[in-house]
């Protein structure tokens, strides 16, 4: 309608316009210029009364623009009813026959020739776009004829906002291999290496020692004090076998019986015929015959002289000292031994200054021959992955 208005005004211009020859670049430019000079004419004559006045059909509350915004934002549904409407419909009111005889000649175009398609190049939507973009390029300035529309700066304040940023790192099972290599071999124990010790309180020492052979182990005794007449310590030597039944190889030193008791004292008759003891300058009886005497304690039954008997080594003057191999074994496929060992330091036999030590020993051990395992870890790819640490 505001087309309509504006073309009716530069119509009545143009009548006065002088005929004469022009280029179309001067008529473009003097309808420019007609157009700016009587723009406030024409924009105070497009009112809505004026249009009701002369525009035919002309209204304010047209129906069809409940369908958008207006109403449910779906013209689709409605179109659709108004293309079938006016397909078997004749008004005859001009307005709405002239509406639908356009929508018909619409949909017949539509059926009857294929869409052409255009491209966002097209020329016609190329130009649409730069006038959308630069009206005044091409219309020039309407600010003389409209003074609604001002240029105004407006001023956002800043806005401040606080972003976070979330970084996770996924979780993933990683997996190193481990290798270890075993290595068994046969070894043998050191000669001279104490396997098992025993020791007591006045000084006594029993030890099982590697020998080079490793079918046999030596067996060491030193005892001291009253075993011996010179009354010092003496050490002992024996040797048993690695079997599973270990027996006596060599026995070591054995003095059993006591060759000091005294079997017969000198003597002196006085006038009467009555014997007595003779006394030496300390006032002890002298004896001028020494055989052996009573073996008194514990230590007398185990009978070294007697064969076969168990007595690795021992001795005896005034008290026995002795070590005895009890029943023992050598498991040879775990390669492990256990022997069993009686002690005896008869201290105390005939006074109570020493208590007697009698102890029952079991000395276990590893066999002189064995299978040493020796492990190697390989790590140095776990190594890799443990050294890793999370950015």
């Amino acid at each position: 309608m505001r087309a309509a208005l504006i073309a009716f005004a530069l119509s009545m211009q143009a009548s006065a316009w002088a005929a004469q020859p022009m280029t179309p670049a001067d008529a473009f430019a003097l309808g420019k210029s007609d157009g700016a000079a009587g723009g406030t004419d024409v924009a105070g004559q497009i009112t809505g009364a004026n249009a009701t006045a002369n525009v035919p059909g002309y209204t304010t509350t047209n129906v069809n623009s409940g369908y958008f915004a207006g109403g449910n934002g779906n013209p689709r549904t409605f179109g659709s009813a108004r293309v079938l409407d006016c397909a078997s419909t004749v008004y005859t009111q001009p307005e709405q026959q002239a509406e639908c005889t356009a929508i018909n000649q619409i949909a017949g175009d539509r059926s009857a020739r294929p869409i052409t398609p255009i491209a966002p190049t097209d020329p016609t939507i190329a130009t649409g776009r730069s006038i959308a973009n630069n009206p005044e390029a091409v219309a020039g300035s309407f600010t003389s004829g409209y003074s609604a529309c001002t240029t105004q700066t407006v001023t956002t304040p800043p806005v401040y906002e606080t972003e976070i940023c979330i970084h996770e790192k996924k979780i993933e099972p990683v997996s190193c291999q481990k290798t270890l290599t075993v290595t068994v071999q046969l070894q043998q124990c050191n000669a001279g290496d104490v396997l098992y010790t025993y020791s007591t309180y006045k000084g006594d020492t029993i030890r099982v020692i590697c020998d080079p052979d490793p079918s046999k182990l030596r067996i060491t005794g030193n005892f001291t004090g009253w075993c011996y007449n010179d009354y010092r310590g003496f050490g002992h030597l024996a040797f048993v076998s690695v079997e599973a039944t270990p027996q006596i190889l060599q026995k070591g030193f054995i003095d059993f019986y006591r060759t000091d008791e005294c079997k017969q004292y000198q003597t002196w008759t006085d006038e009467q015929g009555n014997s007595h003891l003779s006394y030496d300058e300390n006032g002890y009886p002298i004896c001028v015959l020494y055989g052996p005497g009573p073996v008194n304690g514990p230590i007398a039954s185990m009978q070294p002289d007697v064969s076969p008997n168990n007595v690795l080594f021992g001795s005896y003057y005034r008290r026995g000292c002795m070590l005895e191999l009890k029943p023992s074994s050598c498991d040879l496929a775990d390669e492990t031994c256990t022997f069993n060992l009686k002690f005896i330091n008869q201290y105390n036999w005939d006074d109570s200054y020493y208590p007697d030590i009698i102890s029952d020993l079991s000395a276990s051990m590893r066999t002189p021959q064995f299978h040493g395992e020796t492990d190697i870890w390989d790590t140095a790819a776990c190594d890799i992955l443990n050294s890793r640490t999370a950015p």
